[in-house]
């Protein structure tokens, strides 16, 4: 060194053999940077091409110069290189993966997930030049140094580098930490929130042989596919198929070879060796110090991987010889917490490329051809490859499917494009669907009728929407009766084994899809009702695979099902087909198998695994759901619709929700003397009727709370009488309620029905005026002159103030004159349907025997009161739009669905049904 004029130091002299070394390197850097430029443009190509000359003239002239000469040459040369290295550095390193640490970009968002980087940054030569090497697209590296800290800094901040760098789900970085070095805790805000992305570091032998055996699984498919597709590298698979779930891994491994075994030396050798083809790289630290087992031989992983060095905060890699680059200072841990936060909120907005479902669909020319041997559809794409679902009795026996995935992972889409795509390619004829879903949610409400749109999926038969487990049950026993039914149409053609054994024509019956979406539902509670459903269940799963009968098994987690946990085996061991949506481990494995986790490596919502020989994880397919765009998926039923030319709507239950008497109307007539109360909670679209005969006994007592449900049955009862009769009856409406206007449209609908129907209705709905009119009909009974067919509709009847005193210029009370009426009236043809939101308060007014009517309806009621009508081990959980009927003429009390008041706007519509 020499003194400065300033008092400082100035380099001495450096030898011309010492510079040309130095220009050599910067020269041999550049043809490095050189062969991968000229795969960004040809332009920057010949560029690069032109400045690699310059360099070789310069070594020329440095050969014959004096040192001086050749240090003016270095500098120009550096000049030169310079600005195009940084360049060259910016495209094959993109955005993060090439700023140095702690530089003010690492702050900002705009370069988080800028694309996967080739290359990244290792350090920077003096001059400030950034130096880059390959790593991703290679099998890795094996990093050597002076001071262990200084290799285990460069493991983490590439690290950063690369998962800050990448688009969201692009990468996926694995580290194995066997000496709790914590170096990964750098990235730990990401592992929190996205584990599947930088999952925590492991650090003993038996959970680095899980990473590794998954890492095989992963290498082993992504051969297959590239051989498939004709593709020699990992990379030219992404670019066809742009599928951003197949992320490249990074496993980053300390201080190798410590806590390394037999077994997992065997498999790191096995996916380093062909790494760079599949995508899968390698980052590990090689310590000479730690001593490796005795059948662990650290050179055979160590050359398969490319030498980087550090020594006296230099980094030199293998490529890039005599190019020393010092290595970066490590990164403050706030910057690298921010950047982990931004790669977790761009994770959460990531999503999948779109295969719009139409994609899915065949010909319109081949749409509802007969069914043959099974039914299939395309649910979405594997690749290029379409994943179908192939429903069939044998050869090989696929007949039931079992789904699963977390909320909001796209099941009910996966359900949807199921469905409509087996309805785009068989028609009503060849198969029927029953679809239940026993979640709070709307998906399947588009598939039946309603007031805003005249079409339906004219496939479906039932429909469940928000069904309870009671509809449920009853869609299961009436499926276990079609089994008996096929069983005899079987016999008749000959014994024959199997559905596909009938040739098509109307002698064969259609093939059923019954989904039942949330079907642990059923099995949830401890009672009797969840001892059934499993038994049905299990005997649907078992028997109608031969039958044509098809089920979907829809769940978000069946995990600690009790009735499950006993019939498991015996439920799902029919079920060959299991499709997993994003998921946890743990339901993962209830849904696949014991043992296949895969649902839980999914990236994205629309991601499924496809598995059609009992979940086991050798048949795992990776699959793309199609995405059931909502409009497309109505203008496909209205045609499938208009083809069908049907006018029979299906039988569609609400949770509750009460019945539509226009729904009811469509389906069957009224009958005489059969009136209707509501429906039954079963698949029959008949209505509850009862037998009502000009004879003792003859009404019905409506008793509990709910003045909407209570007039909805009084409605159902009038208007299908008035339906029925040959001469329209005459009507005496008596509003207890004293006109209240909660339910004030559904009386005006009522009465404006009735005389629409032809019958002359009188109304009472002033208290004043009830005692009065109760006189007068009793008086009518007892004198004979009814005068035709009468019906008092007594609404609110408990709402009559003073009904037990005696009236005025009466010797007896208002009830006494009504008892009179219920019990006598029927013989003279006057017919009382009452309601009373008690039952005590209705036997105060009619008495004990409460006039002999032996009809009750039970809405909102207190048990005691049920039970003393209906004995004492009835059972009766009040509900919104539920009744429970007990006429005494059957054993058992049943459950019934009170249609709701009729609407303004529906009056027009039922008068034209019933007039049919």
């Amino acid at each position: 060194m020499t003194e400065a004029p300033d008092g400082g130091t100035t380099p001495g002299p450096v030898s011309p053999e010492v510079l040309e070394a130095r220009i050599r390197g910067l020269q041999h850097a550049l043809a490095q940077l050189l062969d991968n430029a000229h795969q960004l443009t040809r332009g920057e190509h010949q560029r690069a091409v032109q400045l690699h000359r310059q360099l070789q003239e310069q070594t020329a002239i440095a050969r014959r110069e004096s040192s001086g000469l050749v240090a003016a040459a270095t500098a120009e040369a550096l000049a030169t290189a310079e600005p195009t290295a940084r360049l060259l550095a910016d495209r094959l390193a993109p955005g993060l993966a090439s700023i140095p640490p702690n530089d003010a970009r690492w702050r900002s968002r705009q370069l988080v997930g800028a694309g996967i980087p080739s290359y990244v940054r290792v350090g920077e030569l003096d001059a400030g030049t950034p130096v880059v090497a390959p790593l991703l697209r290679t099998n890795g590296w094996r990093v050597t140094a002076d001071r262990p800290e200084s290799a285990r800094q460069l493991l983490q901040s590439t690290a950063l580098r690369l998962i800050a760098a990448a688009e969201p789900f692009r990468l996926r970085i694995d580290s194995f930490d066997p000496r709790l070095t914590g170096m990964m805790g750098l990235l730990g805000h990401l592992t929190t929130k996205y584990p599947q992305l930088v999952p925590r570091a492991t650090h003993t032998a038996e959970q680095l042989h899980s990473v590794l055996s998954s890492l095989v699984d992963v290498s082993s498919l992504r051969a297959s596919r590239q051989a498939q597709l004709g593709h020699k590298r990992f990379e030219e698979l992404i670019r066809e198929t742009g599928r951003v779930t197949d992320p490249y891994r990074l496993i980053v491994l300390f201080d190798y070879p410590a806590g390394i075994d037999t077994l997992a030396q065997r498999d790191l050798l096995r996916l380093a060796a062909t790494g760079g083809e599949r995508g899968i790289c390698f980052l590990v630290h090689h310590d000479p110090a730690m001593a490796s087992e005795s059948d662990v031989d650290a050179r055979q992983l160590l050359d398969l991987l490319t030498p980087v060095s550090v020594t006296n905060g230099k980094v030199e890699v293998a490529q890039l010889a005599n190019v020393p680059a010092k290595l970066d200072p490590p990164f403050e841990a706030n910057v690298a917490t921010g950047i982990c936060d931004v790669v977790a909120e761009l994770a959460e907005i990531a999503v999948l490329p779109t295969i719009d479902f139409e994609r899915t669909l065949p010909d319109r020319l081949t749409w509802w051809n007969p069914v043959k041997d099974e039914l299939s559809t395309v649910i979405g794409y594997d690749d290029r490859t379409p994943a179908l679902i192939r429903l069939r009795s044998g050869n090989p026996a696929l007949p039931h499917v079992l789904v699963g995935g977390a909320v909001g992972q796209g099941k009910s889409n996966l359900l949807l494009v199921m469905i409509h795509g087996l309805a785009a390619r068989y028609a009503p004829d060849d198969l029927e669907m029953y679809l239940l879903d026993f979640k709070h949610g709307v998906e399947f409400s588009a598939l039946g009728p309603a007031a805003e749109r005249e079409h339906w999926l004219p496939h479906v038969r039932v429909l469940g929407i928000h069904s309870d487990r009671a509809f449920g049950l009853a869609v299961l026993r009436h499926l276990s009766d079609e089994l008996a039914r096929r069983s005899e149409i079987f016999k008749a053609h000959g014994n024959v084994a199997d559905i596909a054994e009938l040739s098509p024509g109307p002698e064969r019956p259609p093939r059923i899809l019954a989904v039942l979406d949330e079907f642990q539902v059923l099995l949830e509670d401890d009672d009797e009702l969840a001892d059934e459903a499993a038994r049905l269940l299990e005997r649907l799963v078992r028997l109608g695979r031969a039958y044509g009968v098809h089920v979907v098994l829809a769940t978000q987690t069946i995990e600690g099902v009790k009735r499950l946990s006993t019939r498991r085996d015996s439920i799902f061991g029919q079920v060959p087909y299991r499709i997993a949506l994003k998921t946890t481990p743990a339901d993962s494995q209830a849904i696949l198998r014991t043992g296949n986790t895969a649902a839980a490596e999914l990236q994205f919502r629309g991601e499924a695994v496809l598995n059609a020989n009992f979940g086991s994880p050798d048949d795992n397919q990776h699959v793309l759901v199609s995405f059931a765009d909502k409009p497309v998926l109505d203008d496909l039923r209205h045609e499938l619709w208009r083809r069908s030319g049907t006018t029979r709507a299906p039988r569609v239950f609400h949770l509750a929700e009460p019945a539509r008497l226009t729904d009811t109307a469509a389906a069957v007539k009224a009958e005489l003397g059969r009136p209707w109360m509501g429906l039954p909670i079963a698949v029959t679209e008949e209505p509850v009727a009862i037998e009502v005969q000009p004879e003792p006994g003859a009404g019905v007592l409506v008793l509990g709370d709910g003045p909407a449900d209570a007039l909805g049955v009084l409605t159902g009862l009038a208007v299908s009488t008035a339906a029925a009769a040959a001469v329209p009856p005459r009507f005496v409406f008596l509003d207890g309620t004293d006109s209240a206007p909660a339910v004030a449209e559904g009386k005006g609908a009522l009465i404006q029905a009735l005389r629409l129907l032809g019958c002359e209705v009188e109304t009472v709905d002033k208290h004043g005026d009830v005692a009065p009119k109760l006189f007068g009909l009793r008086d009518q009974v007892k004198e004979g002159r009814v005068g035709g067919t009468t019906y008092l509709l007594g609404f609110g009847l408990h709402a009559v103030p003073k009904m037990q005193v005696h009236a005025e210029g009466f010797f007896e009370s208002p009830a006494n004159a009504l008892q009179e009426i219920v019990r006598d009236g029927p013989t003279q043809g006057l017919i009382t349907f009452g309601w009373w939101n008690r039952l005590h308060v209705c036997t105060e007014q009619l008495g004990y025997g409460r006039a002999n009517v032996a009809t009750h309806l039970f809405l909102r009621h207190p048990q005691e009161g049920v039970r003393a009508v209906a004995g004492p081990l009835v059972r009766w959980a009040s509900e919104p739009h539920r009744s429970l009927l007990w006429d005494g003429l059957h054993p058992e009390a049943q459950v019934v669905v009170p249609y709701a008041p009729l609407r303004v706007d529906e009056v027009d519509r039922y008068l034209e049904l019933v007039r049919r």
